[in-house]
């Protein structure tokens, strides 16, 4: 077999595992199910990962590396509305693209910790960054002086990260805004109240 097909057999059976995993979740995931989504041989699974949960290690430490580098791209403007959209996005678009991270640590926390590791350093790295830019803001006084910038940082991870879970979880209206709103409406009431 080919390096090219070889390649490819690695990424079609990663992909079937993650859709797996979001829509079934990690105990109902079997390697005949992975196979049978990837059209690839059982062995062909055994053979690349040994395991289930040698593709979710995979699926760890992917997620792990992505998020090292989340933020890399931010540029601070001192437009508080504006930064506070363009964090919210970057985070919102990491979450959605490693929801199976946060769906199985959700539902393995107790078993398997370094799932439970791996989906409690996003909102620790987002508060670090978030603390650090609060902090810059308001010693540049674009934000009000009486601002806790701790409260302020994690009343804004909580907002994002409830408004990922409402996502992924609900399709009620009552509970589920547009993005549009959530990033025009939420976010920018939010920025209004640090001045």
């Amino acid at each position: 077999m080919s390096k090219e097909n070889e390649d490819s057999n690695y990424e079609l059976i990663l992909n079937a595992f993650i859709s797996l995993l979001i829509r079934v979740g990690y105990q109902a995931t079997t390697i005949n199910k992975i196979a049978e989504t990837a059209n690839v041989n059982p062995s062909t699974v055994f053979r690349k990962f040994k395991d289930k949960e040698g593709l979710l290690n995979v699926v760890i430490d992917r997620h792990l590396q992505d998020l090292s580098t989340i933020f890399d791209d931010f540029t601070a403007t001192g437009n508080i509305e504006n930064d506070l959209v363009t964090m919210s996005k970057i985070y919102q678009e990491f979450q959605i693209s490693h929801q199976q991270i946060v769906v199985v640590g959700f539902q393995e926390s107790f078993k398997r910790p370094d799932i439970a590791k791996a989906v409690e350093d996003i909102p620790i790295k987002f508060r670090a960054i978030l603390l650090a830019y609060f902090d810059d803001m308001k010693r540049q006084e674009k934000i009000a002086s009486t601002i806790d910038t701790d409260s302020a940082t994690m009343n804004f991870v909580l907002l994002n990260f409830g408004y990922f879970i409402s996502t992924i979880r609900f399709n009620n209206p009552k509970l589920v805004v547009t993005s549009n709103d959530f990033y025009n409406k939420q976010i920018r009431f939010f920025a209004k109240s640090l001045q």
